[in-house]
């Protein structure tokens, strides 16, 4: 009975019976279902407080200190799972090295239209109360904007998101820049977790106690390892883990070895409701809160566990150390093209982290024998 189906959002839920659909074969992880609303756990320990204070100060830093940057067509399109799950099957048949980019886009989107139908419709700055209505507006105030304007930026949002330089983790190349032969998308795994049964199960405290000894002090996501660590879900990993990589891109490394990086895509708003973005707003303090606040350090060592074990099985003379690339996860409404905000290297909307290949390792054997 301690034999689970386990996924990165049946552990983030800790519901797994709840909010797992059993005809999905990914444990619905695929895609963007982790890019809804996260369920209430019914929690309101010092966490959970210390996490919405740290999310508010560094938005807060990043909107004062940050410089002008452009804003993207994504911006007042909409969120939630529906456009989450709409752009990621975009992203997931259209070929991004393609010669009419714009067109393919285009093509794609009116293909996907028809299985996953959505509303574009953009949410647009609403005027202060009192002021007169511009020309074109309803009586509220509110731009008359149509599903059709929502897929004219849908299409520019996107092109820009695919020219966008992916910083070091992929030498500065953007999505434009890399073949089809050299992406994997949608790579789906199955793997078998320690059994409780045969010792005990790892914990998620045994996974934060592990990340622990990988980040030094000040690393961007030493806190929210330090919750890990502290048994944030309280789960027995015994079972087995799926899940749905977004995909995988091969990039050459300077000695033309290949290194393989995990990528995923976002389209979480980062900015107010109705409001443009400001400067800061998809900078590296903003992404690193985002990606403490829903979990996705967690979600980005699973995927780096599922990615090792398929690289051992299938690359001949493997070895972590080299190919192992880190992840890059992509919020693609701070992805505003060649020209996007860079600071420090890293570019707004990408959030790049080159995992250390032996806590990859050592995560794996954990996983597959429980703590020793």
């Amino acid at each position: 009975r301690s034999l689970r189906r386990w996924s990165f959002t049946t552990i983030t839920s800790h519901d797994a019976e709840q909010h797992a659909d059993p005809y999905d074969p990914s444990g619905a992880d695929r895609g963007a279902s982790d890019e809804a609303n996260p369920p209430d756990l019914g929690t309101t320990d010092e966490l959970d407080e210390l996490d919405e204070l740290a999310i508010e100060e560094a938005l807060a830093a990043e909107r004062t200190t940050a410089p002008a940057a452009a804003v993207s067509p994504l911006a007042s399109l909409p969120a939630g799972t529906g456009f989450g799950t709409f752009v990621h099957s975009v992203f997931e048949h259209v070929d991004f090295a393609v010669d009419d980019l714009t067109g393919a886009l285009r093509l794609v989107m009116a293909e996907q239209q028809e299985r996953h139908a959505v509303d574009l419709t953009p949410a647009v700055p609403v005027p202060e109360e009192g002021a007169a209505p511009e020309d074109g507006a309803t009586p509220d105030g509110v731009a008359s904007l149509t599903h059709a304007d929502g897929e004219r930026l849908l299409v520019a949002g996107l092109d820009a998101a695919i020219r966008t330089p992916l910083g070091p983790l992929l030498g500065g190349r953007s999505l434009r820049e890399i073949d089809a032969a050299d992406r994997l998308d949608e790579l789906e795994f199955q793997l078998r977790l320690g059994e409780g049964g045969f010792g005990r199960a790892a914990t998620d405290r045994d996974i934060g106690a592990l990340v622990l000894q990988h980040l030094p002090v000040g690393d961007p996501l030493h806190d929210w390892a330090t919750a890990l660590a502290a048994g944030r879900f309280e789960v027995d990993l015994a079972g087995h883990l799926t899940g749905s990589i977004d995909a995988v891109l091969r990039v050459r490394s300077d000695d033309g070895s290949p290194r393989f990086v995990v990528i995923d895509y976002k389209t979480n708003r980062l900015h107010p409701f109705r409001e443009e973005p400001a400067a800061g707003d998809y900078g590296a303090a903003a992404l690193a809160a985002a990606m403490a606040q829903h979990h996705y350090p967690l979600q980005i060592l699973l995927y780096s566990v599922a990615l090792h074990r398929y690289l051992r099985w299938r690359l001949a003379g493997y070895d972590p150390a080299t190919h192992l690339g880190g992840a890059a996860y992509l919020f693609v409404r701070g992805m505003t093209g060649p020209d996007v905000a860079i600071t420090d290297g890293q570019p707004d909307g990408v959030f790049g982290w080159a995992v250390p290949p032996a806590l990859v390792e050592q995560l794996s054997d954990l996983l597959d024998r429980g703590p020793s």
